[in-house]
């Protein structure tokens, strides 16, 4: 995505189906996220970037932009490799959402698929990382177990939390 492009939050009004009153929130385009396991499943891959939102880095998991009619499992490919260096077919998928997650309903129309992928061996390959303009990003391995203690990022604790749930299974 070009520097250029990145105006994607756009603010809506709508009338309010019973109420005389209307109603703002932001259109935001569809998102994925990939929580990442080591083939040990026992350390987890972060990206640590600046976020405007808190005005500070921030760990969380690999995420972006669902673009160009991509579906998000082409999106999750390419959010892989742009942001991680791994090639999408060095990961075995452990876990695909069946409908995306809405974020907050009241403020945004963004919904999120978050996936669970396992790296295949312990001796995958990284490229070059093939980051967008302006982005500025990190990859940091973390222990499984002290991510949730790292972190205060939505997405990622909510990963971590489904993983554990399916692995309890």
């Amino acid at each position: 995505m070009k520097i250029n492009d990145l105006r994607f939050l756009k603010v809506k009004i709508e009338k309010h189906p019973t109420r005389d009153i209307q109603l703002e929130f932001l259109d935001k385009p569809n998102a994925i996220a990939a929580l990442i396991l080591n083939f040990k499943e026992d350390k987890v891959l972060l990206v640590e970037q600046y976020r405007p939102g808190v005005s500070s880095k921030l760990l969380e998991i690999p995420a972006g932009i669902i673009e160009n009619n991509e579906n998000p499992i082409e999106t999750l490919a390419r959010e892989v490799r742009e942001e991680t260096g791994y090639m999408f077919e060095s990961f075995e998928v452990i876990y695909a959402p069946k409908i995306p997650l809405i974020l907050s309903p009241g403020y945004t129309s963004e919904e999120l698929y978050v996936y669970i992928l396992k790296l295949k061996t312990e001796k995958e390959k990284t490229y070059e990382k093939q980051l967008d303009e302006g982005e500025d990003l990190e990859v940091v391995w973390e222990n499984l177990e002290k991510v949730e203690n790292i972190t205060n990022d939505f997405k990622t604790h909510y990963a971590i939390t489904l993983y554990k749930n399916l692995i309890k299974k």
